[in-house]
């Protein structure tokens, strides 16, 4: 067994700037919200320097705002913001995805199997979380196929708000058909099994399309959630 010594150590910081992270990407933190540490600290039981580092890590990501007057607020959701980064993420997964069939594998082949199935059973039984959480996992398997660095970059710097977006439009929206994205992740399988990374690119920007817009109808629903 390997030794406490040799195990990867995660610190307070890290446990708090994770735990706030996860509750701002689930809404449990809605958009707007004010953050009082006094609260944080004592929800997530730790020291008030920890948690004032994960808070700064969190205002780089864009997750958190700092007003002038000291007080700090989950970031708000606009339509502006949902429509530039869906854009930029439709170019950079549409290109990954591409990558990603060029370089597929039957393990990763098999994986995405695995994950859509588990979407679909998901989506099934409403369990809105876990439609979600298998569907990113699927893009993951796509952007580790790629060599395209700054591509995977690029959508890894969105990815905290891209995981909040989607669940504006899964959780908020009542109108909000979970199979529809299984059926659109099947159809991108299918394109990868017949080995077509043009027509993969294409119906993954597609897919994206369709993502944006269901956003756009639940802010516009959901007035609370917009700037």
């Amino acid at each position: 067994m390997e030794s406490l010594s040799n195990q990867k150590r995660i610190s307070t910081s890290d446990v708090a700037y994770y735990e706030i992270k996860k509750r701002i990407i689930e809404l449990d933190y809605e958009p707007d919200a004010q953050l009082r540490e006094e609260q944080l600290a004592e929800e997530i039981e730790v020291s008030r320097t920890p948690l004032r580092q994960a808070l700064y890590r969190l205002t780089l990501e864009g997750l958190i705002v700092k007003k002038p007057n000291g007080r700090i607020y989950v970031a708000p959701i606009t339509l502006k913001e949902v429509e530039e980064t869906y854009k930029v993420r439709e170019v950079m997964e549409g290109l990954l995805a591409k990558e990603a069939t060029i370089n597929m594998t039957d393990e990763k082949l098999q994986e995405l199997e695995d994950l859509l199935h588990l979407m679909k059973l998901s989506a099934e039984q409403n369990r809105n979380e876990h439609t979600v959480r298998y569907g990113r996992q699927f893009h993951n398997v796509l952007y580790s196929l790629s060599t395209n660095e700054l591509a995977k970059r690029f959508v890894g710097q969105l990815n905290a708000q891209i995981e909040r977006y989607r669940r504006i439009s899964s959780y908020k929206n009542p109108a909000y058909i979970h199979t529809v994205p299984v059926q659109e992740h099947k159809e991108i399988l299918r394109l990868i099994k017949e080995g077509d990374p043009e027509k993969v690119e294409v119906e993954m920007r597609r897919h994206i399309k369709r993502s944006l817009e269901i956003a756009k109808k639940t802010l516009e629903l959901d007035e609370g959630a917009l700037d």
